[in-house]
């Protein structure tokens, strides 16, 4: 996604209103053409990042809309793969030069008065020993340095879908500053309204479903409501972005900005479908987190008479609507499994201040977005986990809190 130096922005009174491209200028598909055509040389070339670099500032040039190419750029860098190309390890290959360096005395690019030796005759001993040629200990010596690695992969999409992409990625850097995000899907789908959660916890977002009639509203914490972790939650909330624009009918997202260096300054930023924002997911349809996954696989072996579905809605009231990750039944029994992402504990009571008492919370140790201990207190209904959660200890809440 953007850096913030790439973003171009208006502030209008308490608005925020991003600069999109328009995807069908002819200048700017021509741009996003040349681009693609420099990246798809830069692979067939192996040129290092250093390189590209040097290119992107050459077609950049003295542009009035650099950031707009540089943005462009950007984004299909995001999507390269390099490598350090080396006979060895980097770290390694500069030891052994140095060292070998060190026994022939003064280095000169040429030979000298006295016969000194040169960088390649000290090239040649370790290209010897490590059965290479000196070119590729020459090339390898700095090859672990970010500008040195060389380009291995890189999807190329056409012009007007990396414009496409400019816009939703300028969205994204902006959502890296929020505290707060509300989305608002008129009349769902609820196909597309159990994609949507499955994306929300995919991605391990704090939220929370409000229905208002036929209309169901998202609220989301955004990565400045977080004391540890933000940086990473930041990330988290950015890249859930596309599956907001996966949904087919009529939604409407509002966030709440902290805007300038220091990020004291609350601005708004409003979007809705009408703008035309694609995304670049696929329509993955009912997928499932990492951490659910493990769980289940764990789950189908353990020893119990608990049967297992994907989650039931469970109407909270006051308009809340809950759907859990699964639903367990046993003897006319049931019991619900929600699995947290990161979470405060403040957020964990409120969480629980509104469940059914036969509901589970999960939570990890690891995306705790505060320092300090979970407070006992919270034990009966709570879970935690590091990586997997046990099916053992679900199955015993099961058995205590099941109705």
């Amino acid at each position: 996604m953007l850096t913030g130096d790439l973003l171009r922005t208006r502030i209008v009174k308490k608005q925020l209103q991003p600069s999109f491209v328009n995807v069908d200028s002819h200048r700017l598909l021509e741009r996003a053409g040349l681009l693609l055509h420099m990246f798809e040389g830069a692979l067939e070339s192996g040129w290092t990042r250093g390189r590209i670099d040097e290119e992107i500032r050459n077609i950049t040039g003295a542009d009035v809309d650099h950031k707009i190419t540089k943005g462009l750029a950007k984004i299909l860098l995001d999507k390269g793969d390099f490598e350090t190309e080396s006979p060895t390890n980097p770290a390694e290959l500069r030891w052994a030069v140095f060292c070998e360096a060190a026994k022939m005395g003064p280095i000169a690019r040429s030979v000298g008065p006295g016969g000194r030796s040169t960088a390649q005759d000290v090239f040649k001993l370790v290209a010897k020993d490590l059965g290479t040629t000196p070119e590729e200990v020459a090339r390898g010596l700095y090859a672990d340095l970010k500008d040195e690695q060389v380009l291995q992969a890189i999807p190329l999409p056409s012009p007007a879908t990396l414009l496409t992409r400019y816009n939703t990625a300028l969205v994204q850097a902006l959502l890296l500053k929020a505290s707060k995000m509300s989305i608002t899907l008129t009349q769902p789908n609820p196909k597309y309204v159990r994609q949507l959660m499955r994306y929300l916890k995919f991605h391990q977002l704090m939220f929370r479903t409000i229905q208002k009639g036929a209309d169901l509203a998202v609220e989301i914490d955004g990565p400045q409501s977080l004391l540890k972790l933000s940086t990473r939650y930041g990330l988290q909330l950015a890249n859930f972005l596309p599956a907001v624009l996966l949904q087919p009918g009529e939604w409407t997202l509002e966030a709440e900005v902290l805007w300038g260096k220091k990020r004291k300054v609350r601005k708004n930023l409003s979007l809705s479908s009408e703008m035309g924002l694609k995304s670049h997911y696929k329509d993955t349809g009912t997928w499932k987190s990492r951490t659910e996954t493990w769980f289940m696989e764990r789950y189908e072996k353990y020893d119990t008479d608990w049967t297992v579905q994907p989650g039931e809605p469970i109407n909270l009231g006051n308009q809340k609507l809950l759907i859990p990750d699964l639903t367990f039944s046993k003897d006319g029994k049931v019991g619900h499994l929600e699995i947290l992402g990161f979470w405060r504990a403040k957020h964990l009571k409120d969480r629980l201040a509104e469940l059914p008492d036969n509901v589970i919370l999960a939570v990890s140790s690891k995306l705790k977005g505060e320092a300090g201990a979970l407070a006992k207190s919270l034990d009966s209904q709570v879970i935690r986990f590091a990586e997997v959660i046990p099916p053992a200890k679900v199955v015993e809440k099961l058995e205590k809190i099941a109705r």
